[in-house]
This record gives structure tokens, C-alpha cells and sequence, in this order.
């Protein structure tokens, strides 16, 4: 159990830890999930590219169940395609001779969303082919 005084320091430390006060620093930190798009879904032609993909993989006669998942598995992969090029145009505007740490920092973070991508990607092939199989 907290004591008293612990939960009033959590108290106080809530307080101070409530992210940013101004308008300027919410307009800020508002778009840090945007900085380079990735956190955003497809784009409609991307979305239409990936289901397009999806049906071809799936055969024509797929039911709905492995259809849906098909497309799952498209939408991670094209998702992927997405991260890789985001990173590309990143490293080529890298300059080796004077790293900048932000410019590595963004890059390093690129790391996460394409593990999710894989992650996403990697259960729904599992699914699609427990699907396949009958099961």
C-alpha cells in the first residue's frame, strides 16, 4: 500500500507532468505522430492497390473470412513498402560526414513501425493459412 506522503508526491508529480500548457506547445506536440505519415492509415489508392493484391492472392474462390485476411496480409506488406521508402528518403538525406542526431533519431524510430508492420503482417499470413487449410 502507498503511504500518505507517497501518494501525495504522485499528486504533485501529475501535476507537473500533464505535457504541454500553451497553444503553441499543444499545435506542437500534436504533430509528432505525423512527422513523416507513417503512424496515418493507407491513402485510398494505396488501400485500393493493397485489396487489389489481396484478391488476386486469395483466388476466386475465397470466401469472406480468407478475403478479409488476405487483405490483412496485403495491407501489411504494402504498409512495409511504405516504411522502407520513408527510410530510404531519409538515409539519402543523411550527410555520413556531419551526422546530424536528429536526423538519426527519426531514423532509429522507423525501427518500431516497421516492427508492427511485420508483426501485423506475420499474424495475419498465420491466420490466412489456418484459413487455408481448413481450419
Amino acid at each position: 500500500m502507498a503511504t500518505e506522503k507517497q501518494i501525495a508526491a504522485n499528486r504533485e508529480n501529475a501535476k507537473r507532468s500533464t505535457g504541454p500548457k500553451t497553444a503553441a506547445g499543444r499545435s506542437r506536440s500534436s504533430r509528432n505522430a505525423v512527422r513523416h505519415g507513417l503512424s496515418c492509415p493507407l491513402d485510398f489508392a494505396m488501400s485500393e492497390k493493397a485489396d487489389a493484391i489481396a484478391r488476386l492472392l486469395a483466388g476466386v474462390g475465397a470466401n469472406d473470412e480468407q478475403l478479409t485476411s488476405t487483405m490483412e496480409v496485403a495491407h501489411a506488406q504494402v504498409e512495409l513498402l511504405r516504411i522502407r521508402r520513408v527510410r530510404a528518403e531519409l538515409m539519402a538525406a543523411i550527410d555520413v560526414a556531419c551526422c546530424d542526431p536528429h536526423k538519426l533519431r527519426r531514423l532509429v524510430a522507423l525501427d518500431r513501425y516497421e516492427r508492427y508492420a511485420h508483426t501485423k503482417r506475420r499474424r495475419a499470413a498465420r491466420k490466412t493459412s489456418t484459413l487455408a487449410q481448413g481450419g
